[in-house]
């Protein structure tokens, strides 16, 4: 969990806000992330996926793997300007959406292992 941990306090810094503010952006009770932290101990994937929901600019995979560029790539939908206005670069959204995707399906994968782990330490 140290990397995770080790990724929420890089992303709060990169936020200009501290790990209390973060708990309360989150809907999490003050000290979730905090008391995680200091004793180096899990926290629920809910929370990872509030801050993967609330800060879709940070990539899952830097944030739970530490792999892959921290900040994802961010596609604006009025990049061009045209004679009738801006015009949408449907390219770059569709690729978007399909680079969240893949994250999104890797992000699954990485905590349905996870769920096994811990059911076959229960056994």
């Amino acid at each position: 969990m140290g990397i995770i941990l080790d990724n929420i306090k890089c992303l709060a810094d990169n936020e200009g806000i501290g790990i209390t503010k973060l708990e309360e952006k989150i809907g999490a009770s003050k000290g979730v992330l905090s008391r995680a932290i200091a004793k180096n101990s899990d926290i629920q994937a809910k929370w990872i996926s509030k801050i993967v929901e609330i800060y879709p600019q940070y990539s899952c995979e830097w944030l739970i793997r530490n792999e892959s560029p921290m900040l994802r790539r961010t596609v604006s939908l009025r990049s061009q300007v045209s004679d009738q206005g801006y015009s949408l670069h449907y390219k770059d959204l569709a690729d978007s959406r399909k680079e969240t995707i893949e994250s999104l399906k890797k992000e699954i994968f990485y905590l349905e292992d996870k769920i096994e782990v811990y059911k076959k330490r229960e056994e």
